[in-house]
């Protein structure tokens, strides 16, 4: 049996392996791993914020169910250290640990729910509660050194809609349908933005074309001051560089220059051309769920290059103190209209 087992395993590939060790080692670590442990130590760390309006005046104010509550002197609001958390309200919570091997291994949500004993509703709204809660990390992250930046355009996508207020398109090209050429509002722009430390910032901008307002919005208090920008020629680049006072260098592609020195746009480049390649393989995102993904996409390698990528995601969801307003949020979106 022993030697069927072993000889079972070593025919699998890279990728089988590599599933098969997160699921022994999440066997392995399920004592040591406990969410609302961690989540305490964090809420602790920092002064106990309030989930609500996040200001520090707050206080504790009893127990209840055995778990430390406290009330915010600002809003007057009571809370837990879950509260606002991915974890929030979950009735299964100590199935998340059995969950995520699953989630980082990129199974379907159907295969994800059969695996770990939940309905399919539920492994839907893990998944999203998790990567709205990873979403804390990228509004965190700054860029320093030299920061490269560049667009990128995926369709605009309605998958999973039941209530559509245009007619359903149809599978492939028609002659008899005009496409819209160009960038147009059947587009979503993405602002990738990465630096030589291997920090990773994605997010997306608008429908259609970006303008200066939608990189400053995204980038204002992103970058530090003596970072230099590198960008393509694009004017609304140029325009914020100039607002910002960041020295800028334009790498002119269309001209066929592709480098300046140290100064390329080819580290961002090769992150959109992963990025899309990874996308791929969920067979089209909504984007309605994008940026969820693209919080996903921006930590994964961190999470993959860590000895134990389960415990690593569940400190980064215990990080996350507005998740489950995020993800309530997530229809409000402006680029949804």
């Amino acid at each position: 049996m022993k030697n069927t087992l072993l000889a079972q395993i070593s025919e699998l590939n890279q990728g089988g392996k590599n599933r098969l060790y997160r699921v022994i080692e999440s066997f392995l670590f399920e004592n040591e791993i406990d969410i609302s442990s961690e989540q305490a130590k964090i809420k602790l760390s920092n002064a106990n914020d309030c989930p609500h309006c996040e200001s520090k005046r707050t206080r504790k104010n009893g127990r209840q169910y055995g778990v430390q509550r406290f009330v915010c002197n600002n809003c007057k609001k009571n809370f837990r250290v879950s509260t606002g958390s991915a974890t929030a309200h979950l009735k299964k919570k100590d199935l998340l640990k059995v969950y995520i091997p699953h989630f980082l291994s990129g199974y379907s949500l159907v295969k994800c729910a059969q695996l770990t004993g939940i309905s399919k509703q539920t492994s839907f709204d893990w998944r999203h509660k998790i990567l709205s809660a990873l979403g804390k990390q990228q509004k965190e992250v700054t860029l320093s050194g030299i920061c490269e930046t560049d667009d990128v355009f995926l369709a605009y996508s309605e998958k999973g809609n039941q209530h559509l207020t245009r007619e359903p398109k149809k599978r492939g090209k028609s002659v008899f349908i005009k496409k819209k050429r160009g960038i147009n509002d059947d587009k979503v722009a993405i602002l990738i933005s990465c630096d030589r430390k291997a920090n990773k910032h994605l997010q997306v901008a608008t429908r259609g074309r970006i303008s200066t307002q939608d990189v400053s919005s995204i980038l204002k208090d992103k970058i530090e001051s003596k970072t230099v920008l590198c960008t393509d020629s694009h004017r609304s680049y140029q325009a914020f560089a100039k607002a910002n006072k960041l020295e800028h260098q334009t790498i002119k592609v269309s001209a066929k220059e592709y480098k300046k020195g140290i100064y390329h746009i080819q580290h961002v480049n090769q992150t959109a051309q992963d990025l899309k390649k990874w996308l791929d393989k969920f067979n089209g995102v909504s984007t309605k769920y994008l940026q969820n993904y693209l919080n996903w996409y921006a930590l994964k390698e961190i999470i993959d290059k860590s000895q134990n990528p389960v415990k690593e995601t569940i400190c980064l969801i215990a990080f996350s103190f507005t998740a489950l307003n995020e993800f309530k949020e997530i229809s409000n979106l402006p680029y949804l209209y």
